[in-house]
């Protein structure tokens, strides 16, 4: 099939208004009438049928299951920051059209998604206003850490070779569901943009996601094109994101759809329109090396740049010494010469500084910060200086250590977060407790936070229902920066994209482990 982009314009009009969570008209006639919801659905129509004109593909639709996977990794919609509204997530009217447009070809039609640990997908549904989208179009939610999963071995993966996914996830792979990711249109601290490829990461069970997410990021999202890419993708550029996501971003107007039946070229394309060289984004050049480019495909559409600011990871730049002048950093490479990966400690530390910002608290706090390590255990500051570890002990006001590479610090510093990478929210949680100051998400300006509360609780009890059967969710939490191995493959396996290997049930053991683990990820939440 020829490989096809569509780029649709939206008219000038203002869609500032519920492109995060759908209002409590949602469905009635009032909302149906609204010229920007009019807006959206017109050009989402013309877009797929555009698309389907130069690449077919509405007929294989007719009565197929059709999975859509939306970004909601965090809705920020009154959730105590800032402003109440932040286009971190999937347009719902973008998603309501899409619904309505798919529901002339097939009534079986899924919503998944797996949010942050911190937020579960119950709470993204709830937020965004999904669950009466469910209701109103008679659709399907799942919520994809609350399903079992299916393991996978990729022989040709560098970095990704056994993979779990959530069982609707191996049908995709299997050609036996329609597959439509429909990420937003924004910058990324971790990859520079996230889009399609950045999407593919929500589908991965937690602690998989995890493993590997450091300086060998890049790498594992590109692997995954082994397993399953999107038949469609659908990217909602109607208010993009421009910004430090995770944390969040600052909307950029940019009233465009995207649409393609090639994932990495979709991609590409939003790379280019965002304002940025695809040379200069990894995920781009290690997708081409693969050899999953297509350099015939066809784009149609105004290809005009709208220019997103970029992401920026740096703890040690303007925008730093603006904010927190009072924060000195101490960096050190780790043994194999890598400073602190922006694929994990360096954008998670850089997440929990944005945070404090879009929170709105104050930002004078004095604070030594210490990322990387090795065997010398000498570190710098930005000017070169080096700092031993009795220099580092002897520094006035509180110290914070983040990653497994800096573990020679525990006991030098007042907090120390291991992993490789850290959970994303550990770093903010590290600061909050050594500044004294409370997290405003997780406080009553947050008009969701007992809803999201129960639904981490639910979460927890439909997660463990399945443990206790026997039945895999993840992998064991990682804790080095390694390849996880696989058995030896034969050489016909080894030309295979993905090999199906089954999961042998829980042991008793492994099962009382895994409710254990459950149980201190909730309390975290709690104790935070």
């Amino acid at each position: 099939m020829n490989s096809t982009v569509i780029i649709t314009r939206l008219p000038a009009l203002d869609f500032s208004r519920d492109y995060v969570a759908l209002p409590a008209d949602y469905g009635s006639p009032t909302y149906e009438a609204r010229p920007d919801v009019q807006a959206i659905r017109s050009a989402l129509t013309e877009t797929l049928l555009t698309l389907d004109h130069h690449a077919p593909f509405l007929e294989r639709l007719r009565g197929q299951k059709v999975v859509i996977k939306p970004n909601l990794v965090t809705v920020y919609h009154q959730m105590g920051t800032v402003a109440d509204d932040y286009p971190e997530s999937s347009d719902p009217r973008l998603l309501d059209a899409l619904v309505c447009f798919l529901q002339r070809y097939t009534n079986r039609i899924v919503i998944v998604e797996s949010s942050g640990r911190g937020v579960p997908t119950r709470g993204s549904f709830r937020v965004a206003g999904l669950l009466r989208l469910a209701r109103q179009r008679d659709v399907e939610l799942q919520a994809l850490e609350e399903q079992p999963v299916e393991r996978f071995l990729l022989p040709k993966a560098k970095v990704m070779k056994e993979v779990f996914v959530p069982r609707i996830f191996g049908e995709i792979a299997r050609k036996q569901a329609f597959y439509i990711s429909l990420p937003k249109l924004k910058t990324n601290l971790y990859t520079g943009v996230t889009l399609g490829f950045k999407n593919g990461m929500g589908v991965l069970p937690y602690n998989l996601r995890l493993r590997n997410h450091n300086h060998a990021l890049d790498q594992k999202l590109v692997d995954l094109l082994y397993l399953f890419r999107p038949d469609l993708v659908l990217i909602d550029g109607i208010i993009g994101g421009e910004g430090n996501c995770p944390a969040p971003v600052d909307p950029v107007h940019s009233r465009v759809i995207l649409c393609g039946n090639h994932s990495v070229e979709t991609d590409r394309v939003a790379t280019r329109l965002m304002g940025f060289d695809p040379a200069n984004i990894p995920l781009m050049r290690i997708a081409d090396e693969q050899g999953f480019a297509d350099p015939q495909v066809k784009i149609i559409g105004d290809q005009t740049p709208i220019p997103f600011r970029p992401a920026d990871p740096s703890l040690t730049g303007a925008w730093m010494a603006e904010h927190f002048p009072n924060v000195r950093v101490l960096s050190a490479e780790n043994d194999h010469g890598r400073p602190p990966c922006r694929g994990g400690c360096l954008a998670t530390t850089r997440f929990a500084f944005d945070m404090f910002v879009r929170e709105g608290l104050r930002t004078d706090f004095s604070l030594t910060l210490l990322l990387g390590g090795n065997a010398q255990n000498l570190y710098h500051d930005p000017q070169g200086t080096p700092y031993t570890l009795e220099q580092i002990r002897s520094l006035p006001g509180k110290k914070l250590a983040i990653g497994n590479c800096a573990a020679a610090l525990q006991g030098i510093t007042h907090a120390y977060v291991s992993g490789c990478m850290p959970f994303p929210n550990s770093p903010h949680m590290a600061l909050h407790r050594l500044t004294g100051s409370f997290c405003r998400v997780m406080s009553p300006r947050n008009r969701f936070l007992l809803p999201l509360l129960w639904d981490t609780l639910a979460s927890c009890e439909a997660r463990k229902r399945l443990l206790r059967q026997g039945i895999p969710l993840d992998v064991p939490k990682p804790q080095e920066d390694a390849i996880h191995p696989i058995r030896p493959l034969s050489a016909e396996e080894q030309q295979l994209d993905f090999i199906a290997e089954p999961l042998p049930p829980l042991t008793p053991q492994q099962i009382q482990q895994s409710c254990a683990a459950e149980n201190r990820a909730v309390l975290s939440i709690f104790l935070s």
